[in-house]
């Protein structure tokens, strides 16, 4: 009897062992089992949305399970960023997003209902670089020609911004490095880069500072000036802006990246999931290893950057910082 009663205290316990299994959560099993979500706060078409495409195919594969691509526009990147936010915190959906400036404008100046803590930042892939340029046809050979022009003839000359763009902010910031006040030069604000760049190739403005890699496109119309770098671009033969800077003036400026894309959860997910998070951010660098997804970003004229998690939230954070002094002159 006490041998059947063993034999069925041991079933018991394995049943019971077999039970608890199959009702624990699913990041407890083999994360990811079913499909998942990127959301793209923007329309289809532009640079975050073939980031976030690609990404789909390549990490997707690596993961084992497909990733679904939807469009979220809405209030520069805050409808689909408060959308992702209002996710169960279980790895099924993720974001894709030029974390700076959107997501510190959205903080800053929109005033959004979540902070930069919020969100986990699993990779910068692919961030640009500004450059200071001018109308092939405007007579400054040199970025300090220009600057000096603005500085004997304050509120003369125009310089285009995507409204609360970095080179937005780093206009502003050039100005103050030079002792200038904000009305030193006529702002003309857009809707977009892409119509940024069709005014200034157009001449329809002076000056502006945008997007490097954007503005490949229009790169016969224009001349570059400066680069807003610490070191000089292959992309666009100009000398770093604190080169003009500093032996002319006697004066800096912060670098702000021109626009840092990411791959972003929110950060209850990688804090009640580390395992699962991991696993992520591990498959993500693998994928970037692939010569296959290389050769497809190369050919897209995307980038293909291996940053993890750590050195891409000091890079969005430290780019936040240098807004959060600014944000200021966006008000006025």
């Amino acid at each position: 009897m006490k041998v059947k009663f063993r034999s069925l205290a041991f079933v018991a316990a394995v049943l019971l062992a077999g039970l608890t299994m199959a009702v624990q959560p699913a990041s407890a099993q083999n994360w990811p089992t079913r499909p998942i979500t990127i959301v793209v706060p923007f329309e289809p078409g532009g640079s975050v949305d073939r980031l976030g495409r690609s990404l789909a195919t390549y990490l997707g594969k690596e993961l084992g399970q497909p990733m679904t691509v939807v469009n979220m526009a809405g209030a520069g990147g805050q409808v689909g960023a408060t959308w992702l936010l209002q996710q169960p915190d279980d790895g099924y959906t993720m974001m894709v997003m030029p974390a700076m400036p959107y997501l510190g404008v959205n903080i800053l100046i929109t005033r959004a209902k979540y902070t930069l803590d919020d969100f986990a930042f699993v990779n910068a892939q692919w961030s640009d670089f500004l450059v200071l340029a001018e109308q092939k046809d405007r007579p400054w050979q040199t970025a300090k020609d220009l600057l000096d022009a603005i500085k004997a003839n304050p509120g003369k000359y125009s310089v285009g911004v995507d409204f609360g763009s970095t080179g937005h902010f780093s206009s502003l910031m050039l100005l103050e490095a030079l002792g200038l006040p904000p009305s030193a030069i006529r702002i003309v604000t857009f809707d977009g880069g892409g119509t940024l760049r069709t005014a200034l190739a157009g001449g329809q403005i002076d000056f502006s500072i945008l997007q490097a890699e954007g503005s490949d496109t229009v790169k016969e119309l224009i001349r570059p000036l400066a680069v807003i770098l610490d070191k000089r671009s292959p992309l666009f033969d100009a000398p770093p802006i604190n080169e003009v800077l500093k032996p002319a003036y006697g004066v800096t400026v912060p670098l702000l990246s021109g626009s840092i894309r990411a791959l972003i959860t929110s950060e209850s997910f990688r804090k009640k999931h580390p395992a699962d998070f991991e696993k992520l951010a591990a498959a993500y660098k693998k994928a970037l290893e692939s010569p296959e997804f290389q050769a497809y970003l190369k050919s897209n004229k995307m980038a293909g950057e291996w940053l993890g998690t750590e050195a891409s939230t000091d890079k969005i954070k430290t780019n936040f910082d240098v807004l959060k002094k600014y944000q200021s002159y966006l008000k006025n």
